[in-house]
């Protein structure tokens, strides 16, 4: 019952990001909900497992974006960069407990993993994802208590700023033409589901709660930056590559409620 509550829930919220349905819209909606259900039931130990195809393949794009120049405006390559810069980072970040590596073997790891998904964001000009990603880094290595490797997420940040900065590249987007209906709609469903999460992070820690809440609070963080502050994120600027984050998150969050 709480699967099918939390299906409903999600297939609202990915209502409420797509808007003035059409039938195209409404097969890409039917189409992320069914890789939603999908990855619901693809074995969890998997799903952990992907973090290191995720990161090579995140680190082999960022080499192929500096060889091949005409790569970075194609939008597949621009798809699967936001895709593989977002789940190398969360499934890093998320499992960071998972062993007991040394402090300087994880800002090795966490540092390369940012340079790559800098690269990767910047040559394919999908800067929508940096400042809610970061956000939510900061914020888990808080909530993780790995205070130690704030400073060089801060250092990311502040770096990658700068870089803004000189290129000129802003960081606000246009007006969202959002009816009052629209923004609450979204607002709340993206609430109960990171809601949703944080419940079951806190009663069960584990890899695909802690991956879940991860995911949910950095769609929140988008949500809340573009509705809030009109800053340009993903989800309501670009719905439909959002999904492509959206639905496996979603998974994971039906499976995570299947195993508790």
């Amino acid at each position: 019952m709480k699967k099918v509550a939390l299906l409903t829930l999600s297939s609202l919220f990915f209502y409420s990001l797509l808007r003035d349905m059409n039938l195209f819209k409404t097969l890409i909606l039917c189409g992320a909900i069914a890789v939603a259900f999908m990855v619901s039931k693809a074995p969890s130990k998997y799903i952990v497992a992907a973090k290191y195809p995720l990161i090579c393949l995140c680190f082999a794009l960022s080499v192929l974006l500096v060889l091949y120049p005409e790569l970075r405006m194609k939008q597949l390559i621009r798809a699967a960069g936001m895709f593989v810069t977002f789940f190398s980072l969360s499934l890093y970040v998320a499992t960071i407990d998972e062993k007991g590596k040394g402090l300087y073997k994880e800002i090795l790891a966490l540092s390369l993993l940012l340079i790559s998904t800098a690269v990767n964001l910047v040559m394919t000009r999908s800067m929508e994802l940096f400042l809610p990603l970061s956000i939510t880094i900061l914020l888990f290595l808080f909530i993780l208590n790995r205070m130690k490797l704030i400073p060089l997420v801060g250092a990311y940040v502040v770096g990658m700023l700068i870089f803004l900065y000189i290129k000129k590249v802003s960081l606000f987007g246009p007006g969202l033409e959002l009816s009052q209906i629209e923004r609450y709609l979204v607002l709340s469903t993206a609430f109960l589901l990171l809601l949703a999460t944080f419940i079951g992070f806190v009663r069960q820690p584990g890899s695909l709660w802690t991956i879940a809440f991860f995911g949910l609070l950095c769609a929140s963080i988008d949500i809340l930056v573009s509705v809030g502050f009109s800053l340009k994120g993903l989800l309501l600027y670009q719905p439909l590559a959002a999904l492509l984050i959206l639905a496996p998150l979603v998974g994971i969050t039906l499976q995570g409620e299947g195993g508790s």
